[in-house]
């Protein structure tokens, strides 16, 4: 339920709002979601709210929220679905002008995707 209203008020712009309801979706289903290896349904739930809660705190620019989301999902998914979260938070440090971790955040997913950049001539 809360995931749902997340989600509508989001549409609707109001990310306070739809960041509070993310959140008390979080406090409900707890952390042990995403260790139950059996539980997939479960574990991409968790995945909607701490996306929509890193979402509305972007939106909100509460920087700290954004880190904290993004690193739980970044931690607890693979890598190709915590794509949306590095995009999230890159997003986020951007918006706050904060160049220098771009950078690092930006060389750490580069190496997770083994992508191989080769030094100038």
């Amino acid at each position: 339920w809360n995931l749902e209203v997340g989600k509508e008020l989001s549409a609707r712009c109001d990310f306070g709002c739809a960041l509070h309801y993310y959140e008390q979706g979080i406090a409900f289903v707890g952390n042990e979601v995403w260790v139950d290896e059996c539980d997939t349904n479960g574990k991409y739930f968790c995945l909607d709210l701490y996306e929509g809660a890193a979402e509305a705190a972007s939106a909100i620019r509460n920087d700290t929220k954004v880190k904290h989301y993004t690193n739980v999902i970044i931690r607890n998914v693979p890598l190709d679905n915590s794509l949306p979260a590095w995009i999230t938070l890159i997003s986020s440090l951007e918006s706050n002008g904060r160049h220098l971790e771009i950078l690092e955040k930006g060389i750490k997913l580069i190496q997770l995707l083994h992508i191989d950049i080769p030094p100038p001539p």
